[in-house]
């Protein structure tokens, strides 16, 4: 039984995943805040717009070393003449707007993209694993505007996890991967079992693969009447296969200590990368490199697998493998001193990232122990996937890049490179828990220990090599790459369509130039509350215009960690700034809202559209109104409706707005705020906007849908 109240919803970000998941055409984020979960769609806004203030603080941000991307001509004399920024990647900032957040019962552990056959919305379902071994499959639901829930897995039964002296599930690292095709998930759960959840894809024929109608007769019909799984007489009906759990030591007997594993792409069958050891890892005994990696190919049917490679004598110290897209491939594995590639045929490419790791291992590494970095609590995610760049977040929040050289198709080197702060590589001022990529030139990097941030990025590129790239054909105002492929490099990547091949010049074409970060947007974090105490407001409450409306104590609270500490205050009520005062003993609502005007005929362009210029005030194209919901003295209920004015609001007369017709119980605008609806308790009205209101309908007008949904009280 629930013994305590929430004063406020968490607000560390834990893990994040971005997916089209409300629409298929949308680009969402999904952030989980330990029992939270939020939904965000992104929104573009050019950078002037969002910063007005901006432009006064231009000439200072010059000398301060600041760099600002709204002005062509203060970043070309910060960066010197021969550097440009495109301006495809500086135009806009990259907002987060919330869809919907919703509580949950449990402690998210893990967020993993599934694409199903089909959803309500159209979009991906997501895939959420809590502590315990559980798991949901969600998706959305536009009706409803909330999540619903397609399935439920659990796996803590006692049979499962392990014998009877093994420990609880919440102490041991439960982690979910799903494969990139969305072919199955994997849930590593207690010490050393695996639960496999498949999933039916649209053009699923299983047995089918080699058929052949000429020699073995015409396709066998499926009958899915007598199918029974989990419950459902039609096999179509859920998205998913009954899952199972394999013992990991059955897979290979020397994955008794697994550390990590992840989903390979470039696979026809479901594949994945898992990073263990016979040993128990121990810095104190004197192991080294006695971690292995290997790599196991699922047999979903078979509920088997067969292993396709293993690498040895890898150090012990690695703790997490990262998939990589092609055309790079394979996986990346980080440790805390070092950073190793293994491709797909075994091949391994590695790096030292401090002086620690010739210690530490005896693997060859490239030196680069200059660096000086500690990799442990980094969050990696893919910068450019045809450059081969991947994004370092260190723990405490300093910027790097890890590029992979590429030669042809295969990897030729690893080097990492630390962001300096003139170009934002300081911007991040604590550890991140989770990054993720939400659009071409932006990541959302989520902290336990502050706020959140997404961040955005530009490259500088020479003006010399872009004027080379133009001298090769001057009749077409376009940009060649410096780039001739020969005959026999055609015949090497066989019938490959040409313009996806990774060229070496293309290649460093997009790698030439640095990378300069800078903060689009955040979310606000109170966590961790390391101490809290109570005291009276700076400004008394015992003021006439202050009484009722400002609360008599507040908490105020030190967050944070480290160089994200902050000074959080805390009231139970918003707070409002007051402006104006007046009496309203009888209202009991109010609603206001916008709506908006037909555009003149003197400014309509010659197609009917509008020809409105930047000078004009885009406000005086709305109306403003405020409806009043009102109860009287002798229990009368009406609903009144007023003009607001720059003096303050006056009653709106001789339209067809009754105020007898009842009380309001919503009301807002619709249909691009062309339409005003009002919801009464027994009647919906929809009002035209820009003429409110000599025109009332009782159904929605203009081609507008409305649907309305009645509940009985309870």
């Amino acid at each position: 039984m629930q013994c305590y109240t929430e004063l406020t919803p968490p607000t560390a970000v834990t893990h994040s995943l971005a997916l089209p998941f409300v629409s298929a055409q949308s680009n969402n984020l999904v952030v989980a805040k330990s029992s939270l979960l939020q939904i965000f769609t992104t929104k573009a806004i050019p950078a002037d717009l969002d910063n007005p203030a901006q432009q006064s603080t231009r000439p200072s941000n010059k000398y301060n070393g600041r760099l600002t991307n709204d002005d062509d001509g203060l970043e070309s004399s910060f960066l010197g003449g021969d550097a440009v920024l495109l301006k495809s990647d500086r135009a806009n900032n990259t907002k987060l707007v919330l869809v919907a957040e919703v509580p949950l019962s449990g402690t998210v552990t893990g967020l993993a993209r599934i694409k199903t056959s089909s959803t309500k919305s159209g979009g991906d379902a997501l895939l959420v694993a809590f502590k315990d071994a559980k798991l949901s499959l969600v998706e959305w639901d536009p009706e409803w505007h909330s999540l619903t829930t397609v399935s439920i897995h659990y796996y803590e039964q006692d049979e499962l996890y392990g014998s009877p002296w093994a420990a609880p599930l919440s102490d041991y690292v439960n982690f979910l991967a799903a494969d990139p095709g969305s072919r199955c998930a994997a849930l590593k759960f207690g010490a050393r079992n695996l639960a496999i959840l498949p999933f039916r894809q649209p053009d699923e024929d299983i047995g089918m693969d080699d058929w052949d109608e000429e020699l073995d007769g015409p396709r066998p019909v499926k009958d899915l009447s007598s199918a029974v799984i989990n419950g459902a007489s039609n096999i179509e009906e859920t998205p998913y296969s009954p899952s199972f759990v394999l013992r990991l030591p059955n897979l290979d007997p020397s994955l008794l200590n697994p550390v990590h594993l992840a989903f390979l792409h470039e696979y026809r069958e479901p594949t994945f990368g898992i990073l263990s050891s016979t040993q128990s890892p121990s810095n104190s005994l004197g192991r080294k490199d006695h971690f292995t990696y290997m790599v196991f190919t699922l047999d979903l049917q078979q509920k088997a697998s067969t292993t396709i490679l293993s690498v040895g004598g890898l150090p012990q110290d690695l703790f997490r493998v990262v998939a990589l897209p092609a055309p790079v491939g394979g996986a990346l594995l980080v440790g805390a001193n070092e950073l190793i590639h293994i491709n797909q045929s075994g091949k391994t490419h590695s790096v030292a990232v401090n002086p620690l790791a010739k210690q530490a291992t005896s693997f060859g590494l490239v030196d680069q122990s200059d660096l000086d970095i500690r990799l442990e609590g980094c969050a990696i995610d893919v910068l450019s996937a045809e450059n081969g760049e991947l994004l370092l977040v260190l723990h405490d929040g300093r910027l790097a890049i890890i590029t992979l050289r590429l030669d042809g198709r295969t990897v030729a080197g690893i080097t990492v490179k630390l962001i300096p702060k003139q170009t934002g590589g300081g911007i991040v001022p604590c550890s991140v828990s989770s990054l993720t990529r939400i659009g071409r030139a932006s990541v959302f990097a989520g902290t336990e220990d502050g706020d959140s941030f997404v961040l955005g990025w530009t490259r500088k590129q020479s003006q010399t090599s872009r004027r080379k790239s133009r001298i090769l054909d001057a009749s077409l105002d376009i940009e060649l790459d410096d780039e001739d492929l020969d005959e026999d490099e055609d015949d090497l990547y066989g019938d490959e369509a040409p313009e996806i091949q990774p060229t070496a010049s293309s290649a460093g074409a997009g790698r030439s130039g640095d990378l300069n970060f800078r903060v689009h947007d955040r979310l606000i974090s109170i966590a961790p509350i390391r101490a809290m105490t109570y005291g009276k407001p700076s400004v008394s409450a015992d003021s006439e215009e202050l009484a009722g409306v400002r609360s008599d104590l507040h908490l105020a609270c030190a967050v944070g960690r480290g160089c994200a500490s902050s000074l959080a205050i805390l009231n139970r009520e918003v707070q409002p700034r007051i402006i104006g005062r007046f009496e309203f003993p009888e209202a009991r609502g109010f609603w206001t809202m916008c709506a908006q005007k037909p555009i003149p005929k003197s400014m309509q362009g010659d197609r009917g559209g509008s020809a409105v210029g930047t000078d004009f005030d885009a406000s005086n194209l709305f109306d403003k109104y405020m409806i009043v919901a009102k109860v009287d003295l002798d229990g009368y209920e009406t609903s009144d409706v007023y003009a607001l004015t720059a003096a303050g609001f006056e009653t709106l007369t001789g339209t067809e707005f009754e105020p007898a017709a009842g009380f309001t119980v919503e009301a807002g605008t619709m249909g691009k705020n062309m339409r005003i609806i009002q919801v009464l308790k027994s009647e919906v009205r929809c009002y035209d906007g820009g003429k409110f209101p000599p025109f009332r309908s009782p159904f929605p007008a203009a081609g507008i849908q409305l649907l309305i949904v009645f509940r009985p009280w309870a």
